[in-house]
C-alpha cells in the first residue's frame, strides 16, 4: 500500500453545519465573475443552494441574444460541476415597468420561500433586481420569509450611478420603496475590493482540473470593448461570504433603508426600516475559500452531491 493510498484511507472533512438556502440570482451571460461567484456558492458546504434565477437585460446598445443565454451557460456550469437537482430559471429579458406577468425566477423564489425549512432563505442577487420585485409584487408577505443580499447600489448617504441599479431602476425602487424586504447591500465601492491579478485567475483556475479549465475558458474572451490590465474585477462573490462564509472579519453598519429616486440616487424613506451595509469585505478569506474549494473539487474531496429536497 502506498503512502498516497493510506493518506487518502485516513481522510476525513471537517464537518460544515449548512446555515443558508440561498437562490442565486445573477447575469451569467454576461461578465464571467458572476459563474465563478456562481461555482463558489455551489461548492460551499455551509450553502444550499436550492435555485438559480437567470436576468439576461442590458445596457442600451449592448443587446443579448434572445432566448435564454444565462439559463443555457448557468445550466452548463451546474451540469460540469455535477451539482444535482438545482432548478435554473429562463431568463428575464425586459425591465420591472415592461413586465405582464409572473416572471419564472420570482417563481422559483416564491415555491422556495413557502417551503417548510429551519434554515433562514436568502436571495444573493448580483445584478438587477427584477426577479425579486416581480415575486414581491405578487406576495408582499414574501419579505417575512427571505433577506436579500444584494450587490449594487451607490454609497451611502447619497447614492450614485450604479450598474446594477441602473439596469432597472424600477425593480430597486420597489424593492427598497414599497416592499418590507429586509436588505443586504453591498454598494459599488465596497465590490470594487474584490478584485484578482489575472495572473491569480489563470494560475488558480488552470491548476484545478476539467472544471476549472472550462471556467478559465470563459474569460479568455471578453468583449472587443475592454481592455484587461493587471487585474480582473469579481465583485459578484461578497454574497458567497456572507451567506456561507463569515462576516467577523468584514464591517458593516445599520443605516434607515432609502427612498431610491428616478435617477438612482438616496433619499429619506417615508417609512423607514433597518438596512445592514458594508464597508468592506474580507477579500483574503473569500479568494483563497473559493480557489481551496476549486482544488479539492478537482481532487475528488469536495462532495458536491449534498441533499436539496
Amino acid at each position: 500500500m502506498t503512502t498516497d493510498t493510506v493518506r487518502d484511507a485516513a481522510y476525513r472533512r471537517i464537518p460544515v453545519t449548512p446555515q443558508a438556502r440561498v437562490v442565486v440570482d445573477n447575469d451569467y451571460a454576461g461578465d464571467p465573475d458572476g459563474l465563478l461567484a456562481l461555482a463558489h456558492h455551489l461548492l460551499a458546504d455551509a450553502a444550499v443552494i436550492r435555485a438559480i434565477t437567470c436576468t439576461s437585460i442590458a445596457m442600451e446598445g449592448m443587446p443579448y441574444a434572445a432566448g435564454n443565454p444565462a439559463r443555457l451557460i448557468a445550466e452548463e456550469l451546474v451540469r460540469r460541476l455535477g451539482v444535482a437537482d438545482v432548478p435554473v430559471s429562463d431568463d428575464v429579458q425586459v425591465r420591472f415597468d415592461e413586465l405582464t406577468g409572473l416572471t419564472d425566477g420570482a417563481r422559483l423564489i416564491l415555491e422556495e420561500s413557502r417551503r417548510e425549512d429551519e434554515l433562514p432563505l436568502f436571495v444573493a442577487c448580483g445584478g438587477p433586481l427584477t426577479h425579486l420585485a416581480s415575486a414581491l409584487r405578487e406576495d408582499p408577505t414574501l419579505a417575512e420569509r427571505m433577506e436579500l443580499v444584494w450587490i449594487g447600489g451607490g454609497a451611502y448617504p447619497d447614492g450614485a450611478w450604479e450598474y446594477n441599479l441602473k439596469l432597472d431602476v424600477a425593480a430597486a425602487r420597489f424593492v427598497f420603496n414599497e416592499s418590507r424586504a429586509r436588505i443586504v447591500q453591498v454598494p459599488q465601492h465596497v465590490y470594487r475590493q474584490c478584485l484578482m491579478s489575472v495572473a491569480e485567475l489563470e494560475a488558480g483556475l488552470r491548476r484545478s482540473g476539467e472544471f476549472g479549465s472550462w471556467l478559465y475558458d470563459r474569460f479568455t474572451s471578453p468583449p472587443d470593448f475592454i481592455r484587461i490590465g493587471g487585474i480582473w474585477p469579481m465583485g459578484d462573490s461578497p454574497p458567497v461570504l456572507i451567506t456561507a462564509l463569515g462576516t467577523e472579519s468584514s464591517t458593516f453598519r445599520t443605516v434607515d433603508a432609502p427612498w431610491i429616486d428616478e435617477d438612482g440616487l438616496y433619499a429619506r424613506h417615508p417609512d423607514p426600516r433597518p438596512l445592514v451595509v458594508y464597508d468592506t469585505v474580507d477579500v483574503r478569506l473569500m479568494f483563497a475559500d473559493f480557489f481551496a474549494r476549486l482544488d479539492l473539487h478537482a481532487a475528488g474531496q469536495l462532495t458536491t452531491e449534498r441533499e436539496r429536497s
